[in-house]
């Protein structure tokens, strides 16, 4: 009797299951990283974008943490308080893509579409300017 408590309580569990409950779900930790994360802007395919800069010191940084506030600044301001604040929220369009709002404290706010995002990666689509790519990476360690 015991084996048969056994067999049927799964297939009961998975008979509950439907296709409305199943979400698919976006890997945040990736974004934050559990706690906090630096992304540097290093791409873009608009050609003369004034976001990307030829002097690496001055490459713009979004650093996100987990409790959804992030902040934007130059890399060589990474550590201070300088840059921009604000908070993000991540949410799905409705077609399984991913949409990242950016909600500075000055009230102004911005859209993208995640194309891609990894473990040291992230291309962005701006959503309400001219549909801009942008491609960030993370801080690589130091080689020794």
């Amino acid at each position: 009797m015991r084996k048969l408590v056994f067999i049927i309580q799964p297939l009961f569990l998975l008979a509950c299951i439907n296709e409305n409950t199943l979400h698919s779900s976006f890997p945040a930790q990736s974004l934050h990283a559990n706690s906090a994360k630096v992304w540097i802007l290093s791409n873009s395919s608009k050609p003369n974008d004034n976001r990307i800069t030829q002097m690496k010191a001055y490459r713009k940084t979004f650093t996100f943490y987990s409790n959804f506030s992030f902040r934007e600044q130059e890399l060589i301001h990474l550590g201070s308080n300088e840059g921009l604040i604000g908070k993000y929220k991540i949410e799905e369009d409705g077609t399984a893509n991913f949409q990242l709002t950016l909600e500075y404290q000055a009230q102004q706010s911005e859209r993208y579409t995640i194309l891609n995002i990894g473990d040291d990666n992230l291309r962005l689509q701006d959503i309400e300017g001219d549909h801009t790519e942008w491609e960030l990476e993370t801080l690589k360690p130091p080689t020794l």
